[in-house]
């Protein structure tokens, strides 16, 4: 489960730094006049549309595209009436399909997530919002706060929220980064429980090496995790946060004593392990 790869991609320096960079193509105001959140009859004719290209189309492409392999969806049948008024899933964000590799992995659950606005600017704007995206302002209070309002809209509806809480797309990169605090915020607030995703990965062999370099790809759907009430809010998400960044690693092999395994939260200081 705990491949490495030799690719020799270079990693930024902050664990949030985006490694990829997106052709501008249209400029868009994230203010508090943009509809974060779409509504409506055609919104909801063109998530009906997506489901069907996704199980049609995209699912079959990224499986094997990906070699993809996904373990422990018999989770989502077991913890079946603790999802019924939604869930957040967080993933660790690894490759450009990895979001398709998600959906996937919960279907029938078609979600929302909070996105990178740079992302929503580029060629793939249109069809990131088709998908459920939710630009995230900066440099704007009024603007935030109609984002966070889009974000308890979706929890307080009971839909699906998803968070790469790592914060950026490192290609490949097989340990768990430090995991942003905002998204345990959301689930002690909305009481709704946390799905821990990762992804891992395996070398190409057989067939597979006629088509690529890149590692093939597992994804692990783990246990949920709950916040507990017993505590402060503050405390429960220190909790729940910590727990989270635990959980995710043992989920790809990374145990307490590895070399690579982290207890430390801090994004700034995060040691690159690659």
């Amino acid at each position: 489960m705990y491949y490495r790869h030799d690719l020799n991609y270079q990693y930024p320096e902050r664990s949030d730094e985006h490694m990829i960079t997106v052709k501008h193509l249209r400029d868009t105001h994230f203010d508090e006049n943009y509809p974060y959140l779409e509504k409506g009859f055609w919104h909801k004719v063109k998530r009906g549309a997506l489901w069907l290209a996704l199980n049609l189309l995209a699912f079959p492409v990224c499986t094997i595209r990906h070699g993809l392999k996904i373990y422990g969806r018999k989770n989502f049948k077991k913890h079946k009436k603790e999802f019924k008024d939604g869930a957040i899933t967080i993933a660790n964000h690894v490759f450009m399909w990895d979001y398709l590799c998600v959906l996937k992995a919960i279907r029938p659950h078609l979600q929302y997530h909070p996105g990178w606005k740079t992302n929503f600017e580029g060629p793939n704007g249109p069809l990131i919002r088709w998908v459920g995206g939710i630009p995230i302002p900066t440099g704007n209070m009024k603007a935030m706060a109609k984002f966070q309002q889009a974000i308890g809209d979706v929890l307080k509806n009971n839909h699906w929220l998803h968070f790469f809480p790592e914060g950026s797309l490192w290609f490949y990169y097989p340990d768990i980064r430090p995991l942003k605090k905002a998204v345990f915020k959301y689930a002690v607030r909305y009481d709704k429980p946390v799905i821990p995703i990762t992804m891992s990965f395996r070398p190409r062999k057989g067939l597979y090496k006629l088509f690529g370099k890149t590692p093939l790809v597992d994804l692990h759907i783990g246990e949920p995790l709950y916040a507990d009430k017993t505590l402060p809010a503050s405390e429960a998400i220190a909790k729940l946060h910590a727990e989270a960044y635990h959980v995710m690693q043992t989920m790809n092999g990374i145990f307490p004593g590895d070399p690579t395994y982290n207890v430390d939260q801090n994004i700034e200081t995060y040691q690159k392990t690659m």
